[in-house]
């Protein structure tokens, strides 16, 4: 029985078990389900804003079909002087560093603008990270004012936690580093120096917080509550930290 191969791909081996060999619409299932959403990082210091170049995906590099199907929902966005190909929908923007951010009691008053640095299409940052020790305790509602002013089109706030025991401090990782998995909702977690709670529980703080703002600010902008999505952090190649272990953020 004749099958249809991806264009592109090939057998390394006849006496190894291939890709190459499975029918095309097999094949182009298993590059989709592995092609997971790409991290770029931003710093924010001085005011000035910068994105990192994200690290490179070999699954898009494997095959024609593997680069179809990597590029299928990306488009070319400028961000600075660089370009990078971007799903808006999946990929997700990480403020790994940021300037202090001032307590205000209303959004209005919040004493923050958006920063200099590299021009970028705002519409194209839906989806921003940072560590649970941004979000303060509580958690509070500058952080997320922050990052609602600086990127107005935000449709998710993914949240970082080191695995680890809690308390434990964000981890320093880069693009190539950085690995995401799930955060089971009874997980107990906690920024250094506050209190241990149930991710749920946090979970539900930050929806909480952000609803909110919309109310007090009566649809600020027209801006709506983002999903709050949750995830464990750790070292490509490393085992989760001891609880004796001490970090420090760089």
């Amino acid at each position: 029985m004749l099958h249809k191969h991806a264009p592109g791909t090939s057998q390394a081996a006849p006496s190894r078990p291939s890709i190459a060999t499975l029918p095309y619409e097999i094949q182009a299932a298993i590059f989709e389900a592995a092609i997971e959403p790409q991290i770029f990082f931003m710093d924010i210091t001085n005011a000035m804003l910068t994105f990192a170049r994200p690290a490179d995906k070999a699954i898009g590099l494997t095959c024609q079909l593997s680069r179809e199907i990597y590029l299928k929902s990306k488009t070319l966005h400028r961000f600075g002087r660089h370009s990078h190909w971007v799903d808006p929908e999946r990929d997700i923007f990480y403020l790994y560093k940021d300037d202090p951010v001032p307590r205000a009691p209303r959004p209005n008053s919040l004493e923050t603008k958006i920063p200099d640095g590299e021009d970028f299409d705002r519409t194209v940052v839906q989806n921003v990270a940072v560590d649970l020790q941004y979000l303060g305790d509580h958690p509070r509602h500058d952080p997320v004012v922050r990052i609602w002013i600086v990127f107005p089109h935000l449709q998710s706030i993914h949240i970082f936690v080191p695995k680890g025991p809690p308390q434990t401090p964000a981890l320093r990782s880069s693009p190539e580093t950085l690995v995401l998995s799930e955060i089971p909702s009874t997980q107990i977690v906690a920024a250094p120096g506050h209190d241990k709670e149930l991710w749920l529980a946090v979970r539900y703080q930050v929806k909480k917080v952000c609803s909110r703002i919309l109310t007090t600010e009566n649809g600020w902008q027209g801006r709506h509550n983002p999903d709050v999505v949750g995830h464990f952090t750790s070292l490509r190649g490393t085992s989760p930290p001891a609880a004796s272990e001490k970090h420090e953020r760089g």
